[in-house]
């Protein structure tokens, strides 16, 4: 029997937690919760000159915005949470949306901290704009009985998407497995110490799937400031008891909507927040490198190489990092530039991860509590345009 599929057989049994209840490796047989938390969702379009108010018809706890063509625009936004407007924060791009290729700018997933209202201020007229508020709706729990293993030492821990609340409901892209060639990291342009993690990752999925039509949250992980690493796209189902792994039975991973003509093959990890002028925390960067090393080398995939990645669907090919950012291959300031200059750090760290040189040992992590927290006002800030990169040719978004 192989190393890797040694550690596959005991990866498959790692013991995972639910949102209400912390992740544990001890007690035999155990009860896991499942929650699914429905997305109550408003959207709104009209033209917008200069500036104009949405009335929201309940208290949102996240937005986001999205108007027809003017990419370059400058949108800014308020939010009135009860004692009027507070001061403009400028909308960030959404990295997934930058590729969707439908005439429309997506700006990224905004905290609204319970806001009733939205002011939209901007620097040119702009068709058919349309505010999505959004907040938790109605949530149903269920129960599942599993069994408690060691876990592979390798492994970290992975918060499955009933332990963030996903409404599976909204799931409508069947999943398709390939071969895992590279590892690309994203950040997801959101606010910075996050209150709420799980309520974040529950909007960008609403976002994606639904409002940008991808039909599932476009990342495959994310990992959020404290370090907890999330399931993002859906694979297939797993045991209760087990962490997700991304991959089929034989180790293929599921494709995500993380890099334009690069996603079939790849797997894409999204730190939350925006690291353009600051990288993650400590806890961050510790998460993504442990998911990093643990996908490396489950797939032999030499974290500090660069090798030659060829789309099994379109068939295009080009040599980048095998550890790459999502600028390496499309034209985004995604990661962020201040993770991104970090980035040879990340693939060093990864190295001797795998190579077994003394580093902190994964323990499993409570799940937070899909109950959003009531969110701090937004600070100012100018949306970055996209640094272009070389891109190959070929087909759709694969």
């Amino acid at each position: 029997m192989s190393r890797r599929t040694f550690m596959r057989m005991l990866g498959a049994g790692i013991v995972a937690g639910s949102a209400l209840d912390a992740l544990q490796l001890f007690g035999s047989p155990r009860v896991y919760a499942t929650v699914r938390i429905k997305t109550r969702a408003h959207e709104e379009e009209r033209d917008v000159d200069n500036d104009s108010i949405f009335a929201l018809p309940f208290k949102a706890s996240h937005i986001a915005v999205h108007w027809k063509g003017n990419h370059d625009a400058l949108v800014q936004v308020a939010f009135d949470v009860g004692a009027g407007f507070g001061a403009v924060s400028s909308v960030l791009h959404d990295e997934v949306g930058e590729h969707k290729n439908d005439g429309r700018t997506y700006g990224a997933v905004m905290l609204a901290g319970g806001a009733g209202a939205v002011r939209i201020v901007t620097d040119r007229p702009l068709i058919g704009l349309r505010v999505l508020a959004m907040v938790d709706g109605e949530r149903t729990v269920t129960h599942e009985t599993g069994s408690s293993v060691l876990a592979a030492p390798s492994m970290p821990a992975v918060i499955p998407r009933a332990g963030w609340g996903c409404d599976e409901s909204l799931m409508t892209w069947p999943p398709e497995f390939y071969a895992i060639q590279k590892l690309i990291c994203h950040h997801t342009a959101t606010q910075n110490r996050d209150p709420d993690p799980a309520a974040t990752i529950r909007s960008i999925y609403y976002y994606h799937a639904v409002t940008q039509a991808w039909g599932d949250i476009g990342y495959n992980f994310l990992v959020d400031e404290a370090g907890r690493i999330y399931e993002g796209r859906y694979s297939r189902p797993y045991p209760a008891g087990t962490y997700p792994t991304g991959e089929n039975a034989t180790g293929q991973g599921v494709t995500g909507a993380h890099a334009y003509q690069f996603n079939s093959g790849t797997v894409g990890i999204a730190l939350l927040g925006t690291l353009t002028n600051q990288d993650t925390t400590a806890a961050g960067r510790n998460g993504i490198e442990q998911m990093l090393a643990w996908k490396a080398s489950m797939q032999g995939i030499d974290p500090k190489g660069s090798k030659r990645y060829t789309n099994p669907v379109s068939g295009a090919s080009t040599t980048f990092a095998n550890i790459a950012g999502h600028r390496d291959v499309n034209a985004t300031e995604c990661p962020g530039g201040a993770f991104y200059q970090n980035l040879p750090i990340v693939r060093s760290d990864v190295a001797a991860m795998i190579s077994g040189t003394p580093s902190p040992s994964p323990s499993p992590t409570a799940a937070p509590s899909p109950t959003p927290s009531a969110s701090p006002k937004p600070t100012p800030r100018r949306s970055p345009k996209p640094s272009p990169s070389p891109t190959p040719t070929g087909g759709a978004n694969n």
